[in-house]
């Protein structure tokens, strides 16, 4: 994947700063989906629009003060993922990190040390996951599991293997450790690849 472009990023921020509609508006091109995934992932599809939109709303209200520490996408999501985090904990429905088996995911012989699959599906040999994802049933199904997985999970696994964010950005929106990150989406992968292999074997969910 191409390395974010500093030089771009710091043009769109100063016309951002100046109020510039056209700049606004690429930027919502540009991340209002990934946004809305990263809502429902944490918050579920029936409050996941309501909480990009109080996130875009956060974030003209503090673009002064963006400092760009991070990129912008790390500072949107990190906005997006506080929303939503704090409907949860309003709705009583804060899901806590278990961390009391950390060092399972290193017992597992399907992945090597390095948290990558020793040996991957079968089809995976041969087709890359957006290839896999062209398959409709198989794309139904996935949605399915991915909704079952518990919420931080879900959250990790979208944002490392989808957005292809990077573990300190995931540490820094989720606000847990590295290890943790790391068993979060370890044990989310495991579930999905598990989901993968038997939608290979038998063709159904």
């Amino acid at each position: 994947m191409p390395e974010k472009d500093d030089s771009t990023e710091a043009i769109l921020l100063q016309r951002l700063r100046g109020g510039e509609k056209g700049a606004f508006e690429q930027l919502v091109r540009q991340y209002h989906a990934p946004m809305q995934r990263f809502a429902r992932a944490i918050i579920g599809e029936a409050q996941a629009e309501e909480v990009v939109q109080e996130a875009w709303m956060s974030a003209i209200r503090h673009l002064q003060g963006f400092e760009g520490r991070s990129s912008l996408k790390s500072w949107l999501f990190a906005i997006v993922g506080n929303e939503a985090k704090g409907r949860l904990r309003k709705d009583k429905r804060e899901v806590q990190l278990d961390t009391s088996d950390d060092g399972a995911m290193f017992a597992d012989k399907r992945f090597a040390a390095d948290g990558h699959w020793s040996r991957p599906p079968t089809q995976w040999h041969d087709e890359t996951p957006e290839a896999l994802l062209s398959h409709e049933d198989l794309v139904q199904c996935l949605e399915s599991h991915l909704q079952c997985l518990p919420p931080q999970q879900r959250t990790a696994l979208l944002m490392r293997d989808i957005e292809r964010m990077s573990f300190d950005d995931i540490c820094n929106i989720l606000q847990v450790s590295t290890s943790n990150v790391r068993v979060l989406i370890h044990r989310a992968r495991v579930k999905i690849f598990t989901m993968i292999e038997h939608f290979e074997e038998t063709g159904r969910c």
